[in-house]
């Protein structure tokens, strides 16, 4: 009777202490919008395309929500390049008012992969679509962003 009550008592410690837990995932996007330091919950995507089953690039789609928005699209054939200038990558920022900008000028980087999470640096400066007399500058951007993986298969 007493061997029952503490085989149960130890399965029971034991169930209870092997609970699983989500490794947190890293979301910092931060930047400087004008000079006015900004930090959003930030998105990281690495799309693999594929022709033919041949690698043939990478897109990399940095991006955050929140009040304003950002989305950086940085595609890669080189499979290897770490440093893109613009025009090597489009960006998209939209204000909380609903003002949409474009990069004009700038710079994007991967400073490296520290699994699972992708670090990199960005600065930029950016002209309204619908005023070309409104612009913005993008400064001290930088990410350390949990990595998603996707597959795409290219058509002819």
């Amino acid at each position: 009777m007493k061997r029952t009550i503490l085989f149960s008592g130890l399965i029971f410690i034991l169930l209870t202490s092997c609970g699983t837990h989500e490794v947190q995932k890293s979301h910092l996007l931060e930047y400087r919008n004008n000079g006015i330091y900004n930090s959003t919950q930030g998105y990281a995507v690495k799309y693999t395309a594929y022709k033919n089953s041949v690698k043939k690039s990478y897109i990399w789609n940095i991006y955050g929500s929140g009040g304003d928005s950002i989305s950086m699209w940085v595609p890669d054939t080189s499979l290897v390049k770490n440093t893109y200038t613009y025009p090597a990558f489009s960006v998209r920022f939209r204000t909380s008012d609903s003002r949409i900008y474009h990069a004009t000028s700038g710079e994007f980087r991967l400073l490296g992969l520290q699994v699972p999470d992708l670090v990199g640096d960005f600065h930029f400066k950016l002209k309204n679509v619908a005023n070309s007399n409104d612009s913005l500058t993008i400064t001290e951007g930088y990410f350390t962003i949990y990595l998603q993986y996707q597959d795409s298969l290219l058509a002819k």
